[in-house]
This record gives C-alpha cells, sequence and structure tokens, in this order.
C-alpha cells in the first residue's frame, strides 16, 4: 500500500531525509520512531506530497505521491503533531470541515467518535486542552474512512485510558483492512500496536522489520554502573558484544551465555549490573545510546 525508494529530502544544505527505503503492507500497523529531529514528520509530509522530496518515489496506493498529491490526499487521512486548529469554530462544524474531502467519510460515526472521546460537539475549538483537541484530530482521521492512516505523534497528550482505547482502535482498524503508519514517542505502545517498526536517525534507518523479530535480533542488553570511569580500551570485547556509553555509565549489547558474559565483566569495578533485555525501549537505547530525547 505504501511504498517508498531511496527517499531523500533537504533544506538548503541540511539533509532531513537520506535514502528511506521502506514498505508498507495492506492492512500492516507500522510504527516509526527515532529521536527528536530524525525527520519523521518530513518523512510523513513527503508521503502526503506536503513536502516534495529532492529524490526518490513514493507510492501510495497505485498513486505517484510526488506527482499527484491531491489524489494521495482523498485516499489519506492525515492527523498531525501540531494541534493549531480553527480556534473559532465549533467541534462539529470543524470536524465536518475537514471529512467533506473525503468521498468516503462517515458522519455518524464522527458523533460516535465525539461521544467516545467526550468531545462536546457545540464546544469552540478553543476550549478544548492539547489532548482533547488531538482526540479530534485522531476523530476526523478514523471518520474519513480513508483507506491510509498517518498519524504523527497520536498517543502524545493522551491520558492511559485513552491510549489503550487508541490502541484498540487502531488494531481494530488493521483488522478491516486499513493501513496504518504512526510515528510516535510511546514505545511502550508501539511495541504493543505494530506488526513492524522502524528506527530513524538524522534521517537514515537504522533497523526496520517485525518488533519480535527486532526483540530477538538485538540480543541481550546489560545496564552497568562502575564504581569509577573506564574508557572504552578497558572494556573486555568478544564478538557479538557492542559497547555504549562512557566513564561509569555503560551498556552492553551481547550474544551468548550470560554466566559467559558475567565471568567477563567480573575484572570490572562493578558497582551494579541490570539486565534490560526485551523492550522496545531498551532496543532505542542500544541504537541511539543514552542520553537521546525521543
Amino acid at each position: 500500500m505504501i511504498h517508498c525508494d531511496n527517499v531523500r529530502k533537504s533544506y538548503a544544505a541540511q539533509e532531513v531525509l537520506r535514502g528511506v527505503t521502506l514498505q508498507v503492507e495492506n492492512g500492516e500497523i507500522f510504527g516509526f520512531v527515532g529521536p527528536n529531529g530524525a525527520g519523521k514528520t518530513t518523512f510523513l509530509k513527503c508521503l502526503l506530497g506536503m513536502c516534495r522530496p529532492q529524490q526518490g518515489k513514493i507510492q501510495m496506493g497505485s498513486i505517484d505521491a510526488r506527482h499527484a498529491p491531491l489524489a494521495v490526499r482523498k485516499i489519506c487521512a492525515y492527523a498531525p503533531s501540531e494541534t493549531s486548529l480553527y480556534d473559532s469554530m465549533s467541534v462539529w462544524n470543524l470536524l465536518a470541515f475537514a471529512l467533506a474531502g473525503y468521498p468516503q467519510a462517515d458522519l455518524q460515526r464522527a458523533r460516535q467518535l465525539l461521544d467516545l472521546y467526550q468531545l462536546p460537539s457545540r464546544l469552540k475549538v478553543r476550549a478544548l486542552s492539547h489532548g482533547m483537541k488531538r482526540k479530534l484530530l485522531l476523530a476526523q482521521a478514523l471518520a474519513s474512512q480513508a483507506p491510509i492512516l498517518l498519524l504523527d505523534e497520536p498517543m502524545e497528550g493522551l491520558d492511559p485510558e485513552a491510549r489503550r482505547l487508541l490502541e484498540s482502535q487502531l488494531r481494530a482498524e488493521a483488522e478491516q483492512g486499513r493501513t496504518i503508519l504512526f510515528s510516535s514517542h510511546d514505545l511502550a505502545s508501539v511495541e504493543r500496536v505494530c506488526d513492524r517498526v522502524a528506527f530513524l536517525h538524522h534521517g537514515k534507518l537504522l533497523s526496520c522489520d517485525t518488533v519480535e523479530n527486532i526483540l530477538h535480533q538485538t540480543g541481550h542488553l546489560l545496564q552497568i554502573q562502575l564504581r569509577t570511569p573506564c574508557c572504552r580500551e578497558q572494556l573486555p570485547s568478544r564478538e557479538g558484544w557492542h559497547w555504549r556509553g562512557a566513564k561509569q555509565q555503560w551498556s552492553l549489547q551481547y550474544t551468548g551465555n550470560l554466566e559467559d558474559v558475567l565471568a567477563q565483566l567480573s575484572t570490572l569495578p562493578l558497582q551494579s549490573l541490570r539486565d534490560a533485555s526485551g523492550s522496545l525501549e531498551e532496543v532505542f537505547e542500544s541504537l541511539y545510546g543514552t542520553g537521546v530525547e525521543i
């Protein structure tokens, strides 16, 4: 449903996307993850034709997004990360206005979603909180009936109950055949909901696979606190080991038997050691290092 090949986008001398190639299948939920400034929002806007890449191919369904951006927007529903809306309009009028561009929009479902999200239809948009505006954007995307959903930070601003509701809705939409690509800093939600996930850093894909495979291939991870600072050259090294960190704070991605690894680490001035394997949070840290804002 979404096919991208070698997508490159620059603003002046800054290269924001560096040869991104991926595809998202029909009915798949695809997560897009990376630190702030990785290029996630720019990539979504390129898919919609809102940004024009300097190089590469983007196919949305049967439509070439670079040459027919208006046609693309009829088959894609977009919920941006920004919640700057027409504040003087009522909730219902804004929703109806946004849905007018979708031939298959379901206004009855739109009203049901407003009730579900507890959004008063007559209230002015200016009176909504940030989280309520996020729900309004999501209601617009879901009620559009567009076959492709592009959601930029859909979990941001939502309370835990609303996040669980949205996760359930996304799974239901995918089961009905809708294709969903969303960026998120909520890695726990990505892990629970997504079929596959891609990690982006400085505009370049670091990894792209099923969540299960990524957790498996990343191997095991130890978080290590040392009593005294060490440089990388002082740390033990074996095939399949990857160290990240500095001074007294280190993480070790490793393969093999834990007992053998602990025996190798026994020569270090260990203060504490924690097994941190098994979540996308830890995969993120192993890919980007500690201290990276997401």
